[in-house]
C-alpha cells in the first residue's frame, strides 16, 4: 500500500495569508500569489489590487513549473543553464525560466506535493515571499 501526502485548502489558505500580510509589512507592489499541487493544477489564488494580468499569469506559471519540476526555480533555471538547456526543450508551454519567485513544497518524506508561485516584486522578493508562504504552510501539516 502506498500512503500519498495532498495539499489541502486550510494549508493553502494559510500559506497566502502568510503571504499577503508579508506583502503588506515589507510594502512590495501589488503581487499575485499561487498555490498549485504536485500536478499544477491551482489549489488557492490571490491577487492584490492594482495587480496586472501579466503579474497573475507569471504567479500562476511560477508555481507551476516548481511542481512539475519538483525544483525551485532558482535550482532548475541552473540546471537549465548548466545543461546548456531552455524551458521550450520540454514542451510545456506552461513551464517558465524565470530565476526566482517559485518554491516546491515537499512533504515530510522529501516528496513534491505542490508549487507557490509570486510575481509582481523583485525576483528576490516574490522569492522571499513564496518561501514565508512556504513556511506557513509547512507549520499546518
Amino acid at each position: 500500500m502506498h500512503t500519498v501526502t495532498l495539499l489541502g485548502l486550510p494549508e493553502c489558505l494559510a500559506a497566502v495569508d502568510a503571504m499577503v500580510q508579508a506583502s503588506v509589512d515589507s510594502a512590495t507592489p501589488p503581487l499575485a500569489l499561487a498555490i498549485v499541487n504536485e500536478h499544477g493544477e491551482l489549489m488557492a489564488f490571490a491577487r492584490m489590487d492594482g495587480t496586472t494580468p501579466m503579474v497573475q499569469h507569471f504567479a500562476s506559471k511560477k508555481a507551476y513549473t516548481a511542481a512539475r519540476m519538483q525544483a525551485d526555480l532558482k535550482d532548475f533555471r541552473s540546471g537549465l543553464e548548466q545543461r546548456g538547456r531552455t524551458v521550450a526543450d520540454y514542451g510545456d508551454p506552461n513551464l517558465v525560466g524565470m530565476a526566482a519567485g517559485g518554491v516546491v513544497v515537499r512533504s515530510h518524506d522529501g516528496s513534491a506535493v505542490g508549487g507557490i508561485g509570486v510575481s509582481g516584486a523583485a525576483p528576490d522578493e516574490d522569492d522571499a515571499i513564496a518561501r514565508i508562504g512556504l513556511k506557513a504552510l509547512l507549520a499546518q501539516v
